[in-house]
């Protein structure tokens, strides 16, 4: 528990100490604007990658559950069901969520 408490300490010690670097605005260090789009747009393609990616192998994880709960007990087809369709939605949230950031950080450096 000590172990933990300690790590807990020291990640968040590194998290507080790290933040001012990024504080920086993106002119005052030299970048150029058409180079923060261009990273912008490649580096929203991966996010939205690996997102989908993530989704997809956590539905597959629910829907192979559900199957095997189904295979095990038939009778409780209506909570495994419920269950299911509201994990599905939650994941599937992950993926909208990551567009709509996407949407809403890209296209407006674009136009």
């Amino acid at each position: 528990m000590k172990r933990y408490l300690i790590g807990l300490i020291t990640v968040l010690g590194g998290l507080l100490l790290a933040a001012p670097v990024y504080a920086q605005a993106g002119e005052a260090v030299g970048h150029s604007t058409e180079k923060t789009t261009m990273w912008a747009a490649i580096t929203s393609g991966f996010a939205m990658a690996i997102a989908s990616a993530g989704c997809g192998m956590a539905q597959g994880k629910a829907a192979a559950a559900a199957c095997e709960g189904l295979a095990r007990n038939p009778g409780a087809r209506p909570g495994i069901q419920f269950a299911l369709i509201l994990a599905l939605v939650l994941i599937e949230s992950m993926a909208l969520y990551t567009l709509a950031i996407i949407i809403l950080q890209v296209v407006p450096k674009i136009s």
